[in-house]
């Protein structure tokens, strides 16, 4: 574009426009004589001249002074469009970087949340095995206090007598230890009272009855 119109500016000063040359008349050229009127006619022409290269300096001036603005904008705008092609490069990039820090951070959040259920299904699991070991636990405490018990005190028959038992024991084995060391034993039937002496006093045997 600057060329063009460079190449504009100088056809024109080239070729002046044919109402510059028609600006100066040539009325006096018939009226003197032939010696002077050549003179003016030259001086006419180099007056024509003069003006015509005055002219064309002017218009070269203008025209470069365009050529030197369009450079101007042709570089400007070359520059800014340089400039948002770089702004647009590093705005990829930083976008490519974000789309890879996203997507490291979508894997890390998926591979947690498979985490956090896999947790959640073991903490169930779990859950169920501490009510089923809580259960066997409590099943063997009351097994352990009834075995307890029963060591202690001993199984009831069918006739409601009481049998076994530490602690029928541990006395039937001190009652027999101290009537060892007594000689005799104090246990229900081993004596006779009053009444069952006198009664065995008075009464006689069958054969001695008359």
């Amino acid at each position: 574009l600057a060329q063009a119109v460079f190449a504009q500016g100088l056809a024109d000063v080239a070729c002046p426009p044919a109402d510059s040359v028609a600006a100066h008349p040539a009325r006096l050229a018939g009226s003197l004589p032939p010696t002077m009127a050549e003179a003016a006619s030259s001086l006419e022409t180099t007056t024509r001249q003069r003006d015509n290269a005055k002219h064309a300096a002017q218009r070269a001036e203008h025209i470069g002074r365009k050529v030197q603005t369009l450079d101007h904008v042709t570089s400007s705008i070359n520059k800014r469009h340089q400039a948002a092609l770089d702004n647009l490069g590093r705005m990829r990039h930083d976008m490519d970087l974000k789309q890879k820090n996203i997507a490291f951070a979508q894997q890390t959040r998926d591979a947690l949340e498979a985490k956090i259920e896999a947790n959640k299904a073991k903490a169930a699991q779990l859950r169920e095995c501490l009510l089923i070991q809580e259960s066997r636990v409590s099943k063997v405490m009351a097994d352990t206090q009834a075995t307890l018990r029963l060591l202690n005190n001993g199984r009831e028959d069918g006739s409601g007598v009481r049998q076994g038992g530490l602690r029928q024991t541990c006395k039937q084995l001190a009652s027999r230890e101290l009537a060892v060391q007594r000689g005799y034993h104090c246990g229900v039937g081993s004596t006779h009272g009053p009444r069952s002496l006198s009664a065995s006093r008075t009464m006689l045997p069958k054969g001695m009855v008359s």
